[in-house]
């Protein structure tokens, strides 16, 4: 799905009044657990990132890196000012955002799984060979 894609969904979201932004405002939605998914904005402050992601750990509420700058997250939502945090409450086309969010989260797991079982491969392939060499020399 393109960036252009995925600002419309969240605008639909937006318009469906299915979002909600402000940092104190998203920590209440889940809270209440009204969100049900909850996007950060890649730029973020730490303490920011830090109390949203230590609440949504608590409430078991997913949350992902938006992918994009505040004044991104904040134009795809329509709004004029940056937006750190939006939660997303169920309004609207939120589940296919959900499914697309988990979808970028298992990616790169799966690429460093690979790279994992590539890396494993040869140093086992590194591993009989030196062997057979000691075996030969023996």
């Amino acid at each position: 799905m393109t960036d252009r894609k995925l600002e419309n969904y969240i605008g639909l979201c937006r318009a469906a009044g299915g979002v909600t932004t402000g940092f104190d405002l998203v920590l209440g939605e889940v809270r209440r657990k009204k969100a049900v998914f909850v996007l950060i904005a890649d730029d973020a402050s730490e303490r920011t990132r830090k109390q949203i992601t230590d609440k949504c750990d608590y409430y078991k509420v997913p949350h992902f890196p938006a992918g994009m700058t505040s004044d991104e997250l904040a134009g795809a939502l329509g709004k004029r000012a940056s937006c750190a945090a939006a939660a997303f409450t169920g309004r609207g086309p939120c589940r296919p955002l959900l499914s697309l969010f988990e979808e970028r989260a298992r990616e790169p797991m799966n690429e460093n799984q690979n790279q994992k079982k590539n890396e494993n491969a040869a140093m086992t392939e590194r591993m009989i060979v030196d062997g057979s060499k000691t075996n030969i020399d023996v």
